[in-house]
C-alpha cells in the first residue's frame, strides 16, 4: 500500500523515497512515551531493521497529565535526540506534536516538521460537537489537518440499521473529506484488520493518506511499521 501522505512529508523534507513514520512517542521520560534511554535505542533498532528511515516524534500537546509540555519543551527536548538518533541508529528524527484538542485553539499550533501538517486527536469516545468548528479554525490558521488514529474514533462509524440489516454510516466521514481533512491510520490496526471491517472502504478508496506506528514503549503492543510487509499489503 502507498500512503500518498507520508510520501509528501519526505519530500517536503527533500528525502525522496524514503520510509517515513509519522506518528510516534519514543522519547524517554517526557510524555508516555518509553521508559528510559536504553528503552527508546532498542526500540529505534527494531525500527530501522523494519525499514523506517524517517521518524516524526508526536508527544502529547493539550493533554492534562502533561501540564509541562508546550511547543518550546518539545523543541528543546527533541534537540537533545537529534543528533543521537540519527547518528546512531541511522534514522532522521523530527519533530512534531499530537495535539488532542478540545476549545479554544491554542495560540501555537505544532506542526509535523516543517510542513504545514497538524496531527489532531479528539475525544475517542463521545462525539466532539466543536469537531468541525476546530478543523475550520486550524485550517484558517495556515495548517493541514491530520486525524490521528482514525480506526479509533467509534463515533465517526455509527451503525445504522436498513430493514434487516446494520451497515456503517459513513456520512460524517465524507463530511470531514469535503473538508479537506487526512486521515492517519496505526500500522497495528492494519496487522489485525478483521478487528476493524469498517475501515476496509476507506482503505480501498484511498482515504486514508498516511501511516505511523503510535509505538509509545517496547510492550506496548503496537507493532513498529514493517515496511516490505506494507509494501505487499492488499485490502
Amino acid at each position: 500500500m502507498n500512503f500518498i501522505g507520508n510520501t509528501e512529508l519526505a519530500e517536503i523534507h527533500g528525502l525522496n523515497q524514503q520510509n517515513v513514520d509519522m506518528h510516534a512517542h519514543i522519547l524517554p521520560d517526557f510524555d508516555d512515551g518509553s521508559h528510559d534511554l536504553k528503552e527508546m535505542i532498542e526500540i529505534l533498532k527494531l525500527m530501522k531493521k523494519r525499514g523506517t528511515d524517517v521518524l516524526f516524534w508526536t508527544p502529547h500537546l493539550n493533554l492534562n497529565p502533561f501540564p509541562h509540555i508546550n511547543q518550546e519543551s518539545i523543541e528543546a527536548y527533541y534537540q537533545q535526540y537529534e543528533n543521537l538518533v540519527h547518528q546512531e541508529i541511522g534514522i532522521k528524527l523530527f519533530s512534531g506534536a499530537e495535539l488532542f484538542y478540545t476549545p479554544p485553539l491554542p495560540k501555537k499550533l505544532f506542526s509535523l516538521g516543517k510542513s504545514d501538517f497538524c496531527l489532531i486527536e479528539f475525544p475517542l469516545d463521545i462525539y466532539p460537537r466543536y469537531l468541525f468548528e476546530g478543523i475550520y479554525n486550524i485550517q484558517m490558521a495556515g495548517y493541514r489537518v491530520i486525524m490521528a488514529h482514525v480506526e479509533r474514533y467509534r463515533w465517526l462509524f455509527p451503525k445504522k440499521k436498513n430493514f434487516l440489516r446494520t451497515k456503517v454510516d459513513y456520512s460524517l466521514v465524507e463530511s470531514l473529506k469535503n473538508k479537506n481533512v487526512y486521515f492517519q491510520v496505526n500500522y497495528t490496526t492494519l496487522l489485525n484488520i478483521t478487528e476493524y471491517p469498517y475501515m476496509l472502504p476507506l482503505l480501498n478508496e484511498n482515504k486514508i493518506e498516511f501511516i505511523g506506528s503510535d509505538k509509545h514503549w517496547l510492550t506496548d503492543k503496537r507493532s513498529v511499521i514493517d515496511f516490505e510487509t506494507l509494501s505487499k499489503m492488499e485490502f
